[in-house]
């Protein structure tokens, strides 16, 4: 059993990767901003009411034990998610075999992909999920990447360093995540299961 089971049968995701800002408002209301890091990606994930229970108490012990301690690896990449949520929405074909070297804080160059694109090919487009590294952390592509442009620019600073690195494209980018919030479950109606509240996980940075 695994967290990857509730994000593949939720009913509802809720995701917020903001950086933690710090604001202040003068008396003459003039707004200073200042980003203090972080960006970590936060899953709300909601499941569904109604499911037997005698269908879901092996699950239940497997959570249970899962609890708030342990770090899981979990992908978006259900069949039900992988055509809108996090498909791959450039024009190269395979997206297998890439490769980037880290440039700057938030910048990744010489992208390399399985086979050259035409010229006005798109790369990666704004929203594309990048991965650096077979267990690396997972980046947000923030401008289309136009060949024969091969900078992306991600959303938030970048901890791997290096050359040549392995770039992973799409759903099967990964997260570490850990469970934050638990919420205790109640059974109506004889056998359905209803949880009082979302899991909320957060990502741990690798």
């Amino acid at each position: 059993m695994s967290f990857q089971y509730l994000f593949d049968n939720a009913t509802a995701i809720g995701i917020d990767k903001k950086p933690t800002v710090a604001q202040s408002i003068t008396r003459d209301n003039t707004v200073r901003s200042l980003a203090r890091g972080g960006a970590t990606w936060r899953f709300s994930v909601t499941m569904p009411d109604g499911m037997p229970y005698d269908d879901w108490r092996s699950e239940l012990a497997a959570l249970d034990q899962l609890d708030r301690t342990t770090t899981d690896t979990i992908k978006l990449n259900n069949s039900g998610y992988t055509s809108w949520f996090t498909s791959y929405r450039g024009v190269v074909s395979p997206i297998t075999g890439w490769t980037a070297t880290v440039a700057t804080s938030t910048t990744i160059n010489a992208i390399a992909t399985g086979t050259t694109p035409t010229s006005g090919d798109i790369i990666l487009k704004a929203g594309d999920l990048v991965q650096l590294g077979a267990s690396g952390n997972t980046y947000t592509v923030v401008a289309d990447v136009v060949h024969p442009a091969t900078t992306a620019t991600l959303n938030r600073p970048i901890t791997e360093t290096g050359s040549g690195i392995a770039l992973t494209v799409g759903p099967e980018c990964s997260f570490d995540v850990v469970c934050v919030t638990f919420p205790s479950w109640t059974i109506f109606a004889r056998n359905q299961l209803k949880w009082n509240g979302s899991f909320v996980f957060y990502e741990v940075v690798r």
